[in-house]
């Protein structure tokens, strides 16, 4: 019946936009347009019309068509219906376009400009006036400063001139510097309490080697979640969460597992790659792994070539929007198959580690039993995956990882 009462609504939404008279003022060209609503559904332009996304307050899109109740609009090269209640125009981006983008910087101010960065949420005036049109930008956006007068920086941002208080900006090398964690000297014995990586840089992405559990080594510096160690007068970088100052009185000599062993993680089914990549290279736990297992059965099946979402997710995880283009990216940039399993399962550490460290922390910790592999699939499925309905979902991805996952996968 839900079904039914939801196509019915679409098929008046799509009917308003393709059958309805648009005023000619309105419908004559496309222009900008804002969300407003705290979230924008999205639906499929083609049968039966399924909702394929929603969009945050703030976000800024392309209107199409439309007849004042429904719009057909674009985003990030998507295109789907919407409801006209839910954004308005954006004057300032409008004006932009209409106007040859308003003010344009000169070439002589272009090359004086400094490259700057948004140090925290600001906003972008048309003109020096805060009562002028306005855009948000967040943290880490970066403009071009072509002068400062009094309280108002005059900036540029892919040719469009604003106007924003200087506060707000700092320069990119020393925003850079700003956010590098400061390196601390020390000297300490650690081991390893996990099966981990040592990497030739301080970065997930460098190359490495594997070592086992117990491997005593010397930590001589820190940087904010990195450890350099040395071992056998060689150096290397690990991540401090699998290194403890509890160390044996018998030092283990370190494994520098072979290729051959490191590859065995990619063999059996996909399920069993999963598997063995959470616990072996990530270092969860079996219950924290049934976890991820669920979620990834119920999302995908498996299957790393899977979409869904109209074309808009992809992916063991079904990454959408956004998330889809960012992991296609990095796995471009890194030499890896965005289709393939290896290369998700990389990707997802990343992202576990780099977007969503509460929750890696949070798998990270769990009980070891059934409890906690329910707990797990829970978890990832609210704050990871985050669907329609995800309570009722994470119920279900919980049970199923304590239920079914944990009876095989125990130890």
């Amino acid at each position: 019946m839900k079904k039914f009462v939801i196509r019915i609504l679409m098929f008046a939404l799509v009917a308003a936009l393709w059958l309805g008279t648009a005023p000619a003022a309105l419908a004559s060209s496309s222009f900008q347009a804002v969300v407003t609503s705290s979230s924008m559904k999205v639906y499929s332009q083609s049968e039966p019309h399924d909702q394929i996304g929603t969009l945050k307050k703030g976000t800024v899109v392309t209107v199409k068509d439309h007849n004042g109740k429904a719009a057909l609009i674009s985003y990030n090269g998507y295109t789907g219906i919407a409801r006209v209640s839910d954004m308005e125009p954006c004057q300032l981006c409008d004006d932009a376009e209409k106007e040859e983008k308003a003010e344009t910087a000169s070439s002589s101010e272009l090359a004086g400009a400094q490259l700057m960065v948004t140090v925290k949420k600001a906003k972008v005036y048309k003109k020096a006036s805060s009562h002028s049109d306005y855009v948000r930008v967040k943290s880490g956006v970066e403009v071009n400063l072509l002068s400062v007068s009094g309280s108002w920086a005059k900036v540029e941002r892919g040719g469009v001139v604003g106007y924003m208080d200087p506060d707000a900006l700092r320069s990119a090398a020393s925003a850079q510097k700003e956010s590098e964690p400061s390196v601390q000297r020390v000297d300490k014995t650690v081991m390893t309490r996990e099966s981990c990586r040592v990497y030739a840089k301080p970065s997930s992405s460098a190359d490495h080697v594997s070592v086992s559990k117990g491997v005593v080594m010397q930590l001589v510096a820190t940087q904010g979640d990195w450890g350099m160690v040395k071992k056998d007068g060689r150096t290397g970088y690990i991540d401090l969460s699998h290194l403890t100052t509890d160390v044996k009185t018998a030092e283990v000599v370190a494994d520098t597992t072979p290729a051959s062993s490191a590859s065995s993680v990619f063999s059996g089914s996909n399920e069993e790659i999963i598997f063995k990549f959470l616990t072996r290279e990530m270092g969860y736990n079996a219950a924290a792994a049934c976890g991820v297992l669920s979620n990834i059965h119920y999302e995908s099946g498996y299957k790393p070539t899977c979409g869904g979402d109209g074309g808009t997710s992809y992916g063991i995880c079904q990454w959408h929007l956004n998330r889809k283009t960012r992991m296609i990216d990095w796995c471009n940039s890194h030499s890896y198959d965005y289709s393939s399993l290896k290369g998700q399962l990389y990707y997802l550490q990343h992202e576990l580690k780099t977007y969503y460290p509460a929750m890696h922390e949070k798998l990270k910790s769990v009980s070891n039993s059934a409890q906690g592999a329910y707990d797990a699939g829970y978890a990832f499925c609210y704050d990871f995956e985050a669907p329609s309905n995800r309570a009722s979902r994470a119920n279900t991805r919980g049970a199923y990882a304590r239920d079914t996952l944990w009876g095989r996968y125990k130890a």
